[in-house]
C-alpha cells in the first residue's frame, strides 16, 4: 500500500491531510524536531506545528521533554486505541448534545431535512475542518476570526482559492495585531489580499460560511475548551452571512488602521 493510500485511510479516522502526512513522517521517530518533520512529510512549515499539536492532543504523537520541542509518533496500535477511546468519548458527548438539540429543535421539518448532517468537532479537529473548507469551497468563503488566534494565515492557499474563482473575505479581530507572532503575519496577508481582509474591534465569535450553504461556529465550553459546530443548513448560513456583512461594513481595511498597527508594513517598504 502506497503513501497516498495510507493518507486516505488515516483521513477516514478523522485526520486532516496534513495531519496524516505528519503522522506517517513521525512513525519510527523518537526525537524528531519540527524541521525534520517538514522535510520528511512535505507539509509546509506554517502548517506543521498545528498538525503536530493536533496529533499530540488526539493521541497520535507525543512531545518529548527537552530544551527544544521534539516529537515522536505513537505506534499505530496504541494510536488506534487512543483514537477508539476518543471516538467513544466524543460519541457519548455528542449523544448528550443531540438530545439537548432535539429538545430545542422545531417540530416542523427544515427546508432540506435530508442533508441535516450536523457535526460537533473537538478543538483539535477544527483546523482540519477549516483546511477541508479551503479545499472544497467553490463560490464563496467568509471567515471571522476573534482573539486569540490559533491558526496563522496562509497567503498561498488564499491565492489558490482566488485562482479558482472563490470570493474570499476575512474579518479579523483588531486585537490580534497586538500578537507578536501572528500580528505581522496577519497584516502582511491583509496587504497581499488587497482589500479582502478587514479588521474589527470585538469580533463576537469565530465562524465561517461556506458557499452560502454551510456554517461552522466555534462554541466555548464550561472548561474553557472549544467545540466546532458544523451545520449544513442554508437558512443558518444566510443568517451568518448577514452577521458577517454587518461586521464587514463597520470593519477597517489596512489603510484605515492606526499607524501603530501599520508600522511593520511601513518598515518593510
Amino acid at each position: 500500500m502506497n503513501r497516498d493510500e495510507w493518507i486516505q485511510k488515516l483521513k477516514k479516522m478523522g485526520l486532516s491531510g496534513y495531519e496524516a502526512q505528519v503522522y506517517l513522517a513521525l512513525l519510527g521517530e523518537t526525537r524528531a524536531p519540527a524541521s525534520r518533520v517538514v522535510r520528511k512529510s512535505g507539509v509546509p512549515q506554517s502548517k506543521v506545528y498545528g498538525a503536530l499539536n493536533s496529533l499530540v492532543e488526539r493521541g497520535f504523537a507525543e512531545q518529548v521533554l527537552g530544551d527544544v520541542k521534539l516529537y515522536r509518533g505513537i505506534p499505530p496500535e496504541q494510536a488506534f486505541e487512543n483514537y477508539r477511546r476518543s471516538v467513544e468519548d466524543s460519541l457519548a458527548e455528542s449523544q448528550s448534545d443531540m438530545k439537548k438539540l432535539a429538545e430545542k429543535a422545531p417540530d416542523s421539518p427544515t427546508d432540506d431535512p435530508g442533508s441535516l448532517g450536523i457535526r460537533l468537532v473537538r478543538s483539535g479537529q477544527i483546523v482540519g475542518v477549516v483546511n477541508d473548507a479551503f479545499d472544497v469551497v467553490e463560490d464563496e468563503l467568509l471567515i471571522a476570526v476573534r482573539a486569540p488566534m490559533v491558526m496563522g494565515p496562509d497567503t498561498e492557499i488564499d491565492r489558490q482559492m482566488l485562482k479558482r474563482g472563490v470570493k474570499l473575505r476575512y474579518i479579523v479581530d483588531t486585537s490580534i495585531l497586538e500578537d507578536a507572532v501572528y500580528g505581522p503575519q496577519v497584516l502582511q496577508n491583509a496587504e497581499d489580499l488587497e482589500g479582502r481582509v478587514r479588521f474589527a474591534d470585538d469580533v463576537p465569535l469565530r465562524f465561517m460560511v461556506i458557499d452560502g450553504k454551510t456554517a461552522m461556529i466555534e462554541l466555548a465550553e464550561e472548561d474553557n475548551s472549544t467545540m466546532g459546530l458544523v451545520v449544513p443548513n442554508k437558512g443558518l448560513a444566510v443568517n451568518m452571512r448577514m452577521l458577517f456583512d454587518g461586521l464587514w461594513e463597520r470593519a477597517k481595511s489596512v489603510d484605515g488602521l492606526p499607524e501603530r498597527f501599520r508600522q511593520p508594513l511601513t518598515t518593510q517598504g
